[in-house]
C-alpha cells in the first residue's frame, strides 16, 4: 500500500470515526411510536368489499375522524395527519375509495358517496365513538362535504375543493349548515375558479384558509407547516 493511500485512510478515519453516532438534535420532533391499525372490511350497498384502517387506542370515549383521499392515492396519503390527530385524542379511520388501494374495483363516485355513509355507520357503532368529523382531499373533499351533510357530522375539512368534481355536486350540501373548513392554494385552478361560489353558498358556516402557490390536495402538507395543526385544532373545536 502506498504512503499516499495510507495517509488518506488515516485522515478519513480521523474525520469520520468508525461506528460514530450522529449528535442528536435537541430541536427535532420526537419520532412517533409504531402503531398497528386495525384492518377493517365492510360491504357497500352493492356487496363490494370496502377496506379501511382504523387507528384507535383503547375503548375510551372520543371523537372520530373519517379520512377520504384524493384521486390516484390511497389511505396512506394521510400518514402526515394521522398521528397528530391521534395525539389530540381522535380515533381515525382512513379508507381506500373504490378503484384504489385494497378496495380496488371500478371507480364509481355515486357509489363512493353511499360508501361514505356506510363508513360513518361503522364508525358510530365502534366503542367509545362520540361523534364523527370528516377530512377529504380533492374529490375526497366533495365526498366529505356531501357525506357530512347527509349524516349531519360535526364538521368537514375540504382540501382543494371544487363545486362539481366528477359529478359529485356540493352546491346543496354547502347550504346544509354543516361547518366546513375549505383549504386551498390561490393558484390551484379548480379551487380558485370555484371558491367565490363556494364562499357564497357556505355563508357563515364556511371557514376559508388560503395559501399561496399552486399545490393541490395533500401536497399542501409539505408546503405549509401550520396546515396540520390548523386542521387538528379546527376539528377539536367542533
Amino acid at each position: 500500500m502506498s504512503t499516499r493511500i495510507l495517509m488518506i485512510m488515516i485522515l478519513v478515519l480521523l474525520i469520520h470515526p468508525l461506528n460514530a453516532q450522529p449528535t442528536p438534535d435537541p430541536t427535532s420532533e420526537p419520532t412517533p411510536p409504531p402503531f398497528e391499525p386495525l384492518a377493517v372490511e365492510i360491504e357497500g350497498e352493492d356487496g363490494h368489499t370496502l377496506h379501511g384502517h382504523y387507528f384507535a387506542e383503547g375503548q375510551q370515549e372520543g371523537r372520530a375522524v373519517l379520512l377520504l383521499h384524493e384521486m390516484y392515492t390511497t389511505h396512506t396519503s394521510w400518514s402526515p395527519l394521522i398521528y397528530p390527530l391521534m395525539q389530540a385524542g381522535f380515533k381515525v379511520l382512513a379508507v381506500d375509495l373504490r378503484g384504489f388501494g385494497l378496495t380496488r374495483g371500478s371507480i364509481n363516485w355515486t357509489k363512493a358517496q353511499q360508501d361514505t355513509v356506510a363508513w360513518v355507520d361503522w364508525l358510530e357503532a365502534q366503542p367509545g365513538v362520540t361523534s364523527v368529523a370528516m377530512v377529504g382531499s380533492s374529490i375526497g373533499s366533495a365526498l366529505a362535504i356531501t357525506g357530512c351533510a347527509e349524516v349531519l357530522c360535526v364538521g368537514a375539512v375540504a382540501i382543494s375543493p371544487g363545486i362539481n368534481y366528477y359529478r359529485v355536486n356540493i352546491r346543496e350540501p354547502l347550504q346544509s349548515g354543516v361547518p366546513i373548513l375549505a383549504i386551498y392554494a390561490e393558484n390551484d385552478p379548480y379551487p380558485k375558479r370555484d371558491m367565490p361560489q363556494i364562499a357564497e353558498l357556505g355563508a357563515d358556516h364556511l371557514t376559508i384558509q388560503r395559501y399561496s402557490g399552486i399545490e393541490h390536495g395533500v401536497a399542501l402538507f409539505e408546503q405549509e407547516a401550520d396546515l396540520i395543526p390548523l386542521i387538528v385544532q379546527w376539528i377539536g373545536e367542533r
